[in-house]
């Protein structure tokens, strides 16, 4: 159950990356198009003439033709003599744009504007420097704003769509962008910016049939041959994109990004030696370029071959110590197994270059990943390093705002959370970047219920964009159930190990009637099998076992198993492959366990739920309900061991009540510490207790003693125990649990009534707001399960006051969860394949 934890490791999506590409993954430099780069992707041309002295405007706000420019501290000696010179204030903003100062050079723009210069001469540098500070609506606003005065120039027209589309305004930017290609019919500008927002929505045939436009205007433009092989490629259609990367790479064989998408595309369609002979060509065309023998090191990596990659990398690293690409790549080879050599990669291109966002970001989140020698040292280290980019570029963290956001929320620092953002400035960007996986922390970052129907949309909307571009494969015929064949189901997940997953699916696996159902086992799992993967493999009808394995292919092969339902069990994680039930590689798709929301893909037709689980609202979930009759998962004997309880309640041996939560503290919102303090206020001389990695970092501890004394809360009544693995025992110490909200447990949950704690939930609208109020019904404390913040204060401390209870609980609850659903085991399993059959026939 994805929404916890497990025994000896944190929950599975919080520990690696997650990844949601479709699209061959050659690094970042294959995907540069996604990012804002005016010069190649936000084509302004703007037509007013400058001022005397002053260069006229680039596309990408840089100066055209060389102009007399004075030094940086000489311009400000004159700016401090004459403050009103506008030509000065010009200057000094376009050398800020240049060297990567957005917000200075925003600044400098608008108080040349103030001394008198032209709005109009000065509307792209300035937008682009509002828009690149993370001020995208101050940027849309300067563009509306000439572009009002202007309604017939082309280039405002043009510059006004492209800060929409920059702003995540997308279906605003479209009728700007058709305007401004009916101003100026022969601007392949317009119709390359009008493709670029057609792409983002995920809208590919349009994006093509935009591109395409764009080439008639400039037939030799290698880069709008790209993009539009990039959208046909996304579109469903790689053979057509690979004449266009032919194309692209014919105009421009110099340019890196033109090969990365015609290996990349060889590679998607199974063709590795024209790959890698396309990697030769490459070569000829950039002759001593180690640019190459990185994209080869990509290849390496992509097709398995960790070590030639590395090799390859390690090469290039030694004669360019401190490259920025060469870190990024060699962290990511690296990857997970070896997170020591990746965060010294990443510290040696940060010493390097210290304004690198994107390499600073990056070791802010492997930081936060790392568990080897001392994972606080980590946690707090990356915690600093977020809190100084933050410090020196609020506006330019906007656009690597997901790992940030993540350490914030893990050392409950929310001012600097909110700093980064809003979910709802945030997330149409993700969205138009298919970063599905930046949703996963912050399903959680809802108030209202049309907040929580957004976060649905934005699922949706990623589905949509996958979906446009994928065929489903053929699937066999079967015969029919009548017939008394047996019912073929398939479960996909890289997680049939020791890992939570298994914890809850292992019942599946071991006892179906052999007489009347196949199970099948499908793993993408890139590391050496387990003992519970190999206690899985003999208890299954067929277990496929296919790291790397493209996602077109691994349809193809299941689809030869005829299934008659598959079931993922992953999402979007790592290593797992949720884009293959785009292809429907069985009668019926369906979601179990590994995400508490939809996942996105309308091509998924169910997602298994149970009468308490089930949204109350109905268009809180994408897919048909798969509503087993009692429970929606149950406690096998893997995870859930007879760890010792004590004898006497902690409250005795201790001399105080204790509350605490083992949940992971992205959970943690303000409303959920503004609950656990009013029940700490509620209950005089109670104690709160913390068990977790985070709870021994400085930054956890300030902040959370900071949160409940602004809450009226002495923080001296806070306890912190910080272990990772470890943490069952730790519950001899809890009286109550408190759940979080209104992201709830759900693994965490299930060992908190394991070990013989009480836990108090409140119950939301939403799926990951239900899951405790499923597992306590499950196990017979259903009235602990509450639907108001007064009730659960109420209920938390009427617990408190009942020791009599507490006490039967304490050595009782493992009985009672063995006597309800949540511990029948056999009963689970009946009742969840007479549901498969009555929904397959």
């Amino acid at each position: 159950m994805a929404s916890g934890r497990r025994q000896g490791a944190s929950s599975h999506w919080q520990s690696r990356l997650p990844r949601t590409r479709r699209r061959p993954d050659l690094g970042r430099a294959a995907r540069r198009h996604d990012r804002i780069a005016p010069a190649a992707r936000d084509r302004m041309t703007p037509q007013q003439k400058p001022a005397p002295g002053v260069a006229k405007a680039s596309p990408a706000g840089r100066p055209a033709a060389a102009a007399p420019r004075l030094p940086e501290a000489e311009l400000r000696a004159r700016l401090a003599a004459a403050p009103g010179d506008a030509g000065l204030w010009q200057q000094l903003g376009q050398l800020c744009l240049e060297t990567g100062r957005p917000a200075e050079a925003a600044e400098a723009f608008g108080k040349a504007i103030a001394a008198g210069a032209s709005p109009f001469l000065l509307a792209v540098p300035q937008a682009l420097a509002l828009s690149n500070a993370g001020r995208v609506e101050e940027a849309v606003a300067v563009a509306a704003a000439v572009r009002a005065k202007r309604p017939k120039d082309f280039a405002l027209a043009n510059l006004h769509g492209v800060m929409l589309k920059r702003a995540g305004r997308l279906q605003d930017a479209l009728p700007v962008l058709e305007q401004a290609r009916k101003l100026d019919p022969r601007a392949a500008s317009a119709c390359q910016n009008l493709g670029n927002t057609y792409d983002q929505l995920g809208r590919f045939a349009e994006a093509v049939a935009a591109y395409q436009a764009g080439v008639r205007l400039e037939p030799k433009n290698g880069n709008l041959h790209r993009l539009l092989g990039r959208a046909q490629r996304a579109g469903g259609d790689p053979r057509a994109a690979l004449l266009s990367f032919e194309r692209c790479v014919t105009f421009e064989p110099a340019g890196l990004d033109g090969w990365t998408d015609l290996v990349g595309t060889l590679l998607l369609l199974g063709e590795t030696e024209k790959a890698f002979a396309a990697l030769e060509r490459a070569r000829r065309a950039r002759p001593g370029d180690a640019a190459v023998d990185l994209l080869q090191a990509r290849v390496c990596l992509q097709l398995g071959r960790r070590e030639e990659a590395l090799a390859i990398a390690e090469r290039a690293a030694a004669a360019s110590p401190g490259d920025p690409v060469l870190a990024l790549l060699l962290a990511r080879i690296h990857g997970d197994g070896n997170l020591r050599a990746a965060n010294a990669a990443l510290r040696q291109g940060v010493e390097a270059n210290p304004g690198n966002l994107q390499l600073a970001t990056a070791l802010v989140e492997n930081l936060a990943r790392s568990r080897y020698d001392d994972e606080a040292a980590h946690i707090q280290e990356g915690y600093e390093r977020a809190c100084a980019l933050l410090a020196a570029d609020p506006g330019g963290v906007q656009r690597h705002a997901k790992p940030l956001r993540t350490v914030f929320m893990r050392v409950l620092d929310h001012d600097r959370l909110d700093a980064t953002g809003t979910l709802a400035e945030l997330a149409p960007r993700w969205m138009g970047d298919g970063d599905i996986a930046a949703l996963h922390y912050e399903l959680g970052r809802v108030e209202t219920l049309e907040d929580r129907r957004q976060v649905v949309a934005w699922h949706r909307q990623w589905g949509q964009r996958e979906e446009r571009g994928i065929a489903p494969v053929t699937v066999p015929a079967l015969p029919a159930i009548g017939t008394g064949r047996r019912l073929r189901i398939g479960f996909m997940s890289s997680d049939l190990r020791d890992h939570p997953v298994s914890y809850f699916a292992i019942p599946l696996l071991e006892r179906f009637d052999r007489d009347r159902f196949e199970v099948y086992c499908y793993s993408f799992y890139e590391r050496e099998k387990d003992a519970v993967q190999a206690h899985i493999e003999r208890q299954v009808t067929g277990f496929r076992w296919w790291p790397r394995l493209p996602a077109a292919q691994a349809a193809e092969r299941i689809a030869e198993d005829a299934l008659d339902i598959l079931f993922e069990l992953g999402g979007t994680t790592a290593m797992n492959k949720l884009q293959v039930m785009a292809y429907r590689p069985a009668r019926i798709g369906a979601s179990w366990l590994g995400y508490p929301h939809s996942a996105g893909l309308e091509r998924i037709d169910y997602i298994l739920v149970d009468p308490y689980l089930k949204p109350s609202e109905p268009g809180l979930l994408i897919e048909q309900p798969f509503e087993m009759p009692e429970t929606w998962v149950t406690l096998g004997n893997v995870g859930f061991r007879p760890v010792p309880i004590e004898e006497a309640l902690p409250e005795e041996r201790r001399g105080y009540l204790t509350f605490g939560t083992m949940n992971n503290p992205y959970k943690f919102t303000r409303a959920c510490l503004d609950a656990w303090a009013a029940v700490l206020r509620a209950v005089p001389g109670s104690r709160f207790l913390f068990v977790r990695p985070e709870a021994r970092t400085r930054a956890f501890v300030e902040n959370a003693r900071a949160g409940f004394a602004a809450r009226d809360v002495d923080p001296d009544r806070l306890e912190f125990i910080g272990v990772r693995g470890t943490h069952l025992p730790h519950y001899n110490s809890i009286d109550i649990a408190l759940d979080s909200l209104p992201h709830v447990g759900g693994t965490t949950t299930c060992e908190t009534l394991w070990m013989g704690v009480p836990c108090v939930s409140l119950v939301g609208p939403g799926f990951p707001e239900r899951l405790s109020y499923s597992n306590l019904s499950n196990a017979g404390l259903g009235d602990l399960a509450v639907f108001s913040v007064e009730d659960y204060v109420q209920a938390a401390a009427a617990l408190a006051q009942d020791r009599a209870r507490r006490r039967a609980l304490r050595h009782g609850l493992r009985d009672m969860i063995r006597a309800n659903p949540l511990g029948q085991a056999d009963r689970f399993v009946q009742g969840f394949y007479a549901q498969c059959a009555e929904v397959a026939r």
